[in-house]
């Protein structure tokens, strides 16, 4: 797979995915300069919760903001997405995605602003099913190079389940079982499609490995909580900005510090070990 643009050398230049064509603000002598970064996500409630607190942390960090557009639908995978697309340029009232009090098809969604980066992702339920990704991904892919061809396409890896989730119990599947599953299916996505990759997924599990007390999960034992969307949106800003996770200074109302900086810290080494050639997860 492509990893995430050598992330380890970006921290150092300063450079990001989007890093071709952020809005860089015009500052006065002695101003900060600020890069906004336009991402739009195709994804599902997992972009919603890895993209929950981005905007908080990238304004915490000096020169960095983010503008955010969501081509979301809740537990909507890609042939579902692409088969509104395929729809919506038949049919023009097939509107499927929301902004405010408008609604919009994916063409439009993607032509509304000179978005930098596009995300895009497989519902978490068929996360681990390597033939559930094609040809649905490819043709997602094209139809964002047709329609927002200055953006840069960038892969969410999104994560395995939590101890206990009844959907694993359904499927007899243990969490190393999925985690392992979802790795493989989003390494060969981000190589097949030579685009860089989020590893929100590596993050969730290093978190897990080194913390289990520490509560990544929702009730539900797949959405992210708190602590987990805090984490993946570290992964992100790091990920998208090339600044490490470490220099954030943002963390939600009622974290403890200690553990705001372990997430912080792990988001930062889990894009270190998606940088690394034969890093494994």
């Amino acid at each position: 797979m492509q990893r995430l643009v050598l992330w380890v050398a970006m921290v150092a230049t300063g450079a990001g995915v989007a890093a071709q064509a952020p809005a860089v603000a015009p500052a006065a002598p002695g101003a900060e300069t600020v890069t906004t970064i336009r991402l739009l996500t195709i994804g599902n409630s997992f972009s919603g919760n890895a993209t929950r607190y981005l905007g908080q942390i990238a304004a915490s960090v000096p020169g960095c903001r983010i503008e955010i557009g969501r081509a979301d639908i809740g537990g909507c995978p890609l042939d579902k997405h692409w088969t509104l697309a395929e729809k919506s340029e038949r049919d023009p009232a097939c509107k499927p995605y929301t902004r405010g009090d408008k609604t919009y098809n994916l063409k439009e969604m993607l032509q509304l602003r000179p978005w930098d980066v596009v995300t895009l992702q497989q519902a978490s339920p068929k996360s681990f099913v390597e033939e559930s990704y094609q040809p649905y991904a490819d043709r997602l892919y094209q139809y964002v190079r047709q329609h927002a061809p200055q953006a840069k396409v960038v892969i969410h890896q999104t994560w395995a389940y939590g101890d206990g989730n009844e959907r694993l119990k359904q499927w007899t599947m243990t969490p190393t079982q999925m985690q392992d599953g979802v790795v493989a299916c989003y390494d060969k996505l981000s190589a097949h499609l030579g685009c860089p990759l989020l590893p929100s997924g590596r993050a969730f599990w290093l978190a897990r490995q080194q913390r289990p007390e520490l509560g990544l999960f929702a009730a539900d034992l797949y959405h992210a909580g708190d602590r987990g969307c805090y984490l993946v949106g570290c992964v992100w800003f790091g990920g998208l900005f090339g600044i490490s996770p470490e220099k954030v200074a943002f963390a939600p109302k009622g974290m403890a510090e200690e553990e705001a900086l372990f997430l912080r810290r792990t988001a930062a080494a889990a894009l270190a070990a998606n940088a690394a050639p034969a890093a494994a997860h």
